[in-house]
């Protein structure tokens, strides 16, 4: 948007010299409205966001580190620029966002909680209501998150890390489809067949258009001829 701004003043500069005043002044304005909006402490963010829907990953990522640089981080800057980089195959460098994420989020908890703390030992106990308020309502991570992690770390073969993952996900919502068919990939390729194959039954008895998903991922099709597979695909 810093682009457009320039574009727009350069635009009412031409029509100054043509004594255009009063389309350029319109120029000028809208110059002059997008600068404000990058004085938005969320401008960056939302411009990423933006770039995301577009499928232009790499000037949401720009937006993003601009987020970061400029604002204080936060939780969902670094979960989202995290997707992105599993968009771009960038597993190594997603699975770090998702930790800073990660980190992010326990920090706003803990900040909360201290503060409680020391307001109570200051025997300012309203204030102390107030933090301690903040921080009961933060939520933990939820299944997306565990989820989206445990795909990274499934791209980069750390099956144990993405098992772990993917078991937090089914903790807090056990009756996810998707987390059921990506934790049965999991499974057979670390080697659990068997494991795998629960999972899938489970995965393909609460949609069944996961059937369909199998019968073109290649990544179970060491489990073709295999009796208990073929049931599950309705053959």
């Amino acid at each position: 948007m810093d682009d457009l701004a320039s574009f727009f003043n350069k635009k009412a500069e031409e029509l100054k010299k043509e004594r255009k005043f009063e389309e350029a002044l319109k120029f000028v304005d809208e110059a002059n409205k997008i600068r404000e909006e990058e004085k938005s402490p969320d401008f960056w963010y939302k411009r990423g966001i933006r770039f995301c829907e577009f499928g232009e990953y790499e000037k949401a990522l720009d937006c993003f580190d601009n987020d970061l640089t400029l604002h204080k981080k936060s939780y969902e800057t670094f979960f989202t620029k995290a997707k992105i980089l599993f968009q771009l195959k960038k597993y190594a460098e997603s699975v770090e966002c998702f930790n800073k994420a990660a980190e992010e989020h326990n920090l706003q908890y803990l900040q909360a909680s201290k503060k409680a703390e020391h307001l109570k030992n200051a025997h300012k106990y309203e204030k102390a209501l107030i933090y301690t308020d903040l921080a009961s309502h933060e939520k933990p991570l939820d299944e997306a998150f565990w989820h989206c992690k445990g795909l990274a770390l499934l791209k980069l073969r750390k099956y144990d890390m993405a098992r772990s993952c993917f078991t937090k996900a089914l903790e807090i919502k056990n009756d996810d489809h998707l987390v059921l068919y990506d934790f049965a990939k999991c499974e057979l390729l670390a080697g659990n067949e068997q494991k795998s194959l629960e999972l899938l039954e489970r995965s393909c008895n609460l949609d069944l258009t996961n059937k369909e998903k199998l019968r073109i991922d290649n990544d179970f099709s060491s489990l073709l001829e295999n009796r208990q597979f073929r049931t599950i695909l309705g053959l």
